[in-house]
């Protein structure tokens, strides 16, 4: 299932992590965490909590590549992992067109390794889509 909350709505997605853990769980725009407090981003840390909920996929979209810094994009990966992160264009809602939300987001991913993109590109949406071919 894919749910669409900001932070007030993390208490709940957590209570229902925790009584569905077998259902994969996939959190859209990541919660459109407020970064205004730059490094660690304290403001995220109930984001940064859910890491442990292994069935949590996040959905990285085009809102986020434009309102988080690198480093903090940088760390919701290594703290998840990208094969719990799923790339989304965000397409058509977002301004601009296809090509160019993927071009931006491959620029904004770069500093990642391949197989990192790879998971958040392509991987991690197969995975959870599987009529996907």
């Amino acid at each position: 299932m894919c749910v669409q909350v900001r932070a007030p709505g993390l208490g709940p997605l957590e209570t229902l992590l925790k009584r569905f853990p077998q259902a994969r769980v996939i959190l859209d725009h990541m919660a459109r965490p407020v970064l205004d407090d730059g490094p660690p981003y304290a403001k995220a840390a109930s984001l940064f909590a859910l890491a442990r909920y292994e069935n949590l996929y996040l959905k990285l979209t085009t809102h986020n590549l434009r309102d988080a810094p690198q480093d903090f994009l940088v760390g919701v990966v290594k703290l998840f992992g990208a094969p719990r992160i799923a790339w989304g264009s965000n397409f058509p809602a977002s301004d601009g067109k296809l090509g160019g939300l993927l071009a931006d987001a491959r620029q904004a991913l770069a500093v990642l390794s391949d197989a990192e993109r790879d998971w958040i590109f392509f991987r991690t949406a197969k995975n959870l889509y599987a009529g996907i071919a």
